[in-house]
């Protein structure tokens, strides 16, 4: 065969092969387009720009433009609120697993408002309680509490916490009753408060406000008791008499013994 009919052979099988290509890829798009078809005369609706994950993202990851792609998706199928431009959802931090293609909206970014927040320098520890134990189920939290362990017909004041939760706040209903309370304590009164809450009752009491300062400990209350006593007796004696001394320095009484004497040596 000569060297021009194997030329003209090679670009006629090239221009076939093109043919079929474009062929297969224009009936590619006509199903595509008869799908979209059908899917707008089954639910209806227009197209619209959807943002939706273009990977799988996981909780905590940042979105932006590597991970987020936009789609045009029938309005009546998109999910409640979805978004519909990058605008809306770049510098969002997912909350929860995104799967690819899944289309964005506000639940993958909802923060959860029970979390608690516990005070620098202060752990969480979550101890049993109910209404009658809490102040009639009265203590929310923000509460400053004074936490007793009572056995035996003995109450013991173990520490001052600050609740942070209750389980009536985690029920969200009106009326519900407590069942658990966390509380914000020391670190190292946590060993304290879990071995009373295994050998004891623990009850949370509301102290109430003081104008000035805090309340003084059992302690502190004893302490200024005693000194409060020592005071009177230097002021009258241990029986409270008045041993202010006179002019001349010595006691009033002896004062009084020695004019007495005096006036017994002029009646005799």
């Amino acid at each position: 065969m000569k060297r021009t009919s194997r030329l003209l052979l090679s670009a006629g099988t090239g221009l076939m092969a093109a043919a079929l290509a474009w062929g297969y890829g224009s009936l590619i798009r006509a199903e595509a387009e008869q799908a979209q078809r059908e899917v707008l005369a089954a639910y209806g609706g227009d197209l619209v720009v959807a943002c939706v994950a273009s990977r799988d993202i996981e909780p905590g990851e940042v979105l932006d433009e590597a991970n987020v792609q936009e789609e045009e998706w029938v309005a009546s199928l998109l999910p409640k609120d979805a978004a519909t431009s990058l605008e809306e959802v770049v510098g969002e931090r997912a909350t929860s697993s995104i799967p690819a293609r899944a289309v964005l909206n506000p639940v993958y970014f909802k923060q959860d408002d029970r979390a608690i927040e516990v005070p620098e320098g202060m752990v969480a520890v979550s101890v049993p309680s109910d209404d009658e134990r809490s102040v009639g189920g009265a203590v929310t939290p923000g509460d400053q509490v004074d936490v007793y362990v009572s056995n035996a017909g003995v109450a013991d004041l173990l520490c001052r916490a600050q609740v942070i939760d209750t389980s009536a706040r985690a029920e969200e209903a009106d009326g519900a009753s407590i069942a658990w309370v966390t509380l914000a304590v020391e670190p190292e009164r946590v060993a304290e408060v879990l071995a009373a809450t295994a050998q004891g009752t623990i009850s949370l009491v509301l102290p109430g406000a003081l104008d000035e300062g805090e309340k003084p400990t059992g302690d502190e209350a004893a302490a200024d008791a005693e000194e409060a006593a020592g005071a009177g007796e230097t002021a009258g004696g241990p029986d409270g008499a008045d041993a202010s001394p006179d002019e001349s320095g010595a006691p009033a009484d002896a004062a009084a013994a020695v004019e007495g004497a005096a006036a017994t040596e002029q009646a005799g």
